[in-house]
């Protein structure tokens, strides 16, 4: 093993062998309770084509949210939408490796549609990438709507756009509608109807993330010793931590470290009255747009101020609102004295304790003056510390004024009797005195009457008197009585609050135990914020490109061929052909391959086709990653980002994966019988020598009439490779004999899994388009004139033997003639009659016969010459016209190859 084998070993998550049950049924105990434990935030992807309103959107949602401005969006943002929800922002770009990405993650699609164009080709495309990664929820906006000044023409537009809409999505989603912009921010109507709809909705399960986690990290940060630390949130279901990892887009990659952070956006989980959320907790975290709040990290901190409230004397400006103008207007006028201390202690250079040394004691009533302290004796007094409270809080609540007099110490004297004195007696001393925020206390209960005095006048008599004893004992009776409910209340807060500790003890054990369990195997839940450092990651990461970093599952790294059914989407403009390059979409690897298309025969043989159907499905096997059976894929022809054409090629799902699939090619021999001898032929043109007829002898073969045959024997008579069959009846010489043979095809080991830097393998009409190259013209393959002879069969005879033992229905009543009977029966009745005839006549006759024969001989003669010429002359025509294409050809090849020379000639000189 090398050194750096050796390192990646050491630094890999060792598992003990008697810890892996635990694992699996910790694992499952996670997975189990993560929907009532803090989820990941909802990852919502906006995506539409450019000019849409994708980046007004988030922003827009973020002010909802948090009240903040974001002046350049750049990655995910998370915001704290209320206090057990979290909500993730992305947006999408129109490069198709970016849509395909974010397909597979997205929880919840905001598809844009800009009113004013209507739906265009990155839509479909990525309706059709959400269709085939699992088809999260979606959901409609349709913007641009001012674009309409006729209210008539708008209510149709809205009509039509949202039905195909709903076409496109079956019908079960939401299509919302953002009207004008003002503020370039859409109106808060709108976006408050929007949110309510996204914090409402009920996510459904896909089945890719509820098996497979991933962390869609939000920043990154690149270390000198090509270290990459990525952070993000656990998603999809419970991390299962290993030595590898998958970056989408990058390749696999050794994990150097793997470890829980301090959430950035925590969930709120103190019960409190008030149910929506303050101004304080309102949080937004977009590190990569420079927002975010303090994050504390055993490696690394940072704080960001999303929106500097007070500054400095003259900065004391929102930046993001104000103007130069109202900056002016506003140090002109008189502050508040709240901003000035908030001013005024921005600007302090030395602390508040020097500050409170160097000056004099702090008075605590107006014109007094303090004598020195005198030391509490007794420092279990009760009475005396209420009293210092209640002097301190004289000092903050009420404002006194007191002419020609002193403050009494905090001292053993000081009673409320002295209060009480000042009050009702020393008036002249008091000038401004608010009597209802201080209430005496009084020890004595003799001095009630003397205060009643001073506040009712007249005459009291005995029957006025109160009697104090009587009252005292009531109020004592009214104070046990309180007591006794105190002390019972007491009882029963102190008994809830022991249960209440018992329960968050147990709750603390259990999170310790889960933590260490978490440690120890290697889990992570999903919702946990995880800081990920990358060995040897050099690669260069876009900032508008999403981060995926995907666990490494076990079988999925292991390549194999895959067996998938297929059918060309009916958007694309060509067809797909086999052992062409294609790339192919398939978990969360994107890759090259040559695929090679086949259908399956009813004896379930897997038959070779050179093109894809046009409407139909088909299957298609190659060389790739495997991956589960039902798994979705999207299929690629380039990765341009031009929208020239339809950019998703086909579409499929995996059906099967081996290591090796027999796929047979259709191989169709053509022969022609050159003897026929009953139900026996001799056939030549098929084979090439005896071997191979030894080969394939037993052979299964057939006319193009359908007469089934076998192949026997080589055969001595004919060219070589030439041999007999037998047929279930006598074939015709103008029959062509044919053997379907089958070929099992070689399937190619291509894989190129697609990063930043690949070079991609092109195509045969690619590289025919770059250097101009023209086609290889085959003579074979060229269309020639066929010229068929039709053919007259005999008329069908029955023997006369086989007449005798047929029914009189079947048989003939009316006796067919040969061919010779019919010719002799028609001279005879030319003939004239020989008994009539004179010597002369006959004569006559036999001169007319010789004379006609002459004729005859000669006019047959005449018409082999003329057919002899006109022979002559269509082969010369041929000839002609075979010669003059031969010399076109010629001639086009020999232009085509002096360009090509002259372009090679100027690239070399360049």
């Amino acid at each position: 093993m090398s050194d750096s084998e050796e390192e990646q070993v050491k630094q890999a998550p060792i598992i003990k062998p008697h810890q892996k049950q635990q694992k699996d049924f910790y694992a499952e105990q996670l997975q189990a309770n993560e929907e009532a434990d803090s989820q990941a935030p909802l990852l919502v992807v906006v995506q539409g084509p450019k000019g849409s309103g994708k980046t007004t959107l988030i922003k827009s949602l973020v002010k909802h949210y948090t009240g903040q401005k974001i002046k350049k969006l750049v990655g995910p943002v998370t915001v704290r939408s209320n206090k057990q929800h979290r909500v993730t922002f992305i947006e999408c770009p129109s490069d198709i490796n970016a849509m395909s990405d974010l397909s597979k993650v997205a929880d919840l699609a905001l598809i844009m549609i800009d009113a004013s164009i209507g739906f265009e080709m990155e839509t479909f495309e990525y309706l059709s990438l959400l269709n085939n990664h699992g088809f999260p929820n979606v959901m409609g906006v349709l913007t641009h709507i001012d674009f309409f000044k006729d209210n008539k023409q708008l209510r149709k537009t809205r009509k039509k756009y949202k039905k195909r809409f709903e076409y496109e999505t079956g019908g079960n989603y939401k299509l919302f509608y953002l009207q004008a912009l003002k503020n370039e921010y859409y109106l808060k109507q709108d976006i408050h109807n929007l949110a309510r709809f996204i914090s409402i909705i009920k996510i459904a399960p896909v089945r890719w993330k509820t098996e497979h986690p991933f962390v869609l990290a939000d920043r990154y940060e690149q270390g000198k010793d090509n270290t990459t630390t990525f952070y993000g949130y656990v998603r999809g279901c419970t991390y299962r931590l290993n030595d590898r990892i998958h970056f989408v887009g990058q390749g696999d990659y050794y994990i150097e470290s793997f470890e829980e952070v301090l959430d950035p956006v925590e969930i709120i989980t103190t019960q409190k009255k008030h149910r929506s959320l303050k101004d304080t907790e309102k949080l937004v975290y977009a590190p990569m747009s420079s927002i975010g709040a303090l994050t504390i990290d055993a490696t690394a901190g940072y704080i960001t101020i999303p929106q500097p409230i007070f500054t400095e004397k003259n900065k004391f400006v929102n930046q993001e609102e104000e103007d130069e103008e109202e900056v002016e207007e506003e140090e002109e006028q008189e502050l508040p004295e709240g901003v000035k201390m908030v001013r005024e202690l921005q600007q302090m250079t030395e602390g508040i304790d020097k500050q409170l040394e160097e000056e004099e004691d702090v008075q605590l009533l107006e014109g007094f003056e303090l004598e020195q302290e005198q030391p509490i004796k007794n420092k279990n007094n009760q009475q005396q510390i209420q009293q210092q409270r209640e002097l301190v809080r004289l000092k903050n609540r009420v404002n006194i004024k007191i002419e020609n007099g002193t403050v009494l110490p905090i001292s053993d004297t000081l009673l409320a009797t002295d209060l009480h004195e000042l009050i009702y007696q020393n008036k002249n001393g008091i000038n401004e005195f608010d009597s209802v925020r201080y209430i005496p206390k009084v020890q004595e209960r003799d001095s009630y009457k003397e205060i009643k005095e001073l506040f009712v006048t007249g005459f009291y008599g005995q029957s006025d008197v109160v009697d104090l004893e009587y009252l005292q004992k009531q109020i004592e009776e009214e104070e046990q009585e309180e007591k006794q409910e105190e002390q019972q209340e007491q009882e029963k807060q102190d008994q809830e609050d022991k249960q209440n500790q018992n329960q968050k003890e147990k709750q603390n054990r259990q999170q310790l135990v889960n933590q260490l369990t978490q440690s120890n195997l290697g889990l992570y839940k999903k919702g946990t914020y995880v800081k990920i450092v990358i060995k040897d990651f050099s690669q260069q990461i876009r900032d508008d490109y999403p981060m995926i970093l995907a666990r490494s599952e076990v079988g999925e790294d292991n390549l194999g061929f895959i067996k998938i059914r297929i059918k060309k989407h009916r958007w694309h403009s060509n067809i797909l052909k086999s052992n062409d390059p294609i790339i192919i979409s398939l978990g969360w690897r994107r890759f090259q391959t040559i695929p090679i298309y086949c259908v399956q025969d009813p004896n379930d043989r897997l038959r070779f086709i050179k093109y894809t159907p046009e409407y139909d499905y088909c299957y298609a096997i190659f060389y790739g990653n495997f991956a589960p059976q039902g798994t979705g894929l999207v299929c690629t022809q380039s990765l341009s980002n031009k929208l020239s054409k339809f950019r998703i090629a086909a579409t499929g799902i995996v059906l099967e994966m081996n290591h090796q699939f027999d796929v047979m090619k259709k191989l169709k021999l053509v022969g022609e019988p050159f003897k026929v001898i009953k139900n026996t032929a001799f056939i030549k043109g098929m084979f090439n020598s005896s071997l191979e007829v030894a080969k394939f002898q037993g052979g299964l073969i057939k006319t193009v009439s359908g007469l089934r045959g076998h192949i026997k024997k080589p055969s001595k008579l004919g060219p070589d490779g030439s041999f007999r069959a037998t047929f279930e009846d006598k074939i015709q010489m103008s029959d062509l004999v044919f053997c379907r043979t089958w070929v099992r095809m070689h399937l190619e080991r291509f894989y190129r899994l697609i990063t930043s830097d690949v070079k991609l393998m092109k195509t045969m009409w690619e590289l025919r388009q770059e250097r101009q190259i023209p086609l290889e013209f085959k003579a074979d393959s060229a269309y020639q004139d066929q010229e068929r002879v039709p053919v007259k069969f005999a008329p069908l005879r029955i023997p006369n033997n086989l007449q005798q033992n047929l029914p009189f229905e079947s048989k003939e009543k009316v006796k067919s003639l040969s061919f010779r009977e019919k010719l002799r029966q028609q001279v005879e009745k030319n003939l004239p009659v020989k008994s009539n005839m004179t010597d002369k006549e006959k004569e006559v006759y036999s001169l007319i016969q010789r004379l006609n024969t002459i004729k005859n001989e000669k006019e047959k003669k005449r018409e082999e010459k003329d057919v002899q010429k006109q022979k002559i002359k269509d082969a010369q025509f041929k000839g002609q016209k075979q010669h003059l294409e031969e010399g076109k050809r010629k001639y086009k090849q020999q232009k085509q190859k002096e360009k090509f020379i002259k372009q090679v000639k100027k690239q070399q000189q360049q």
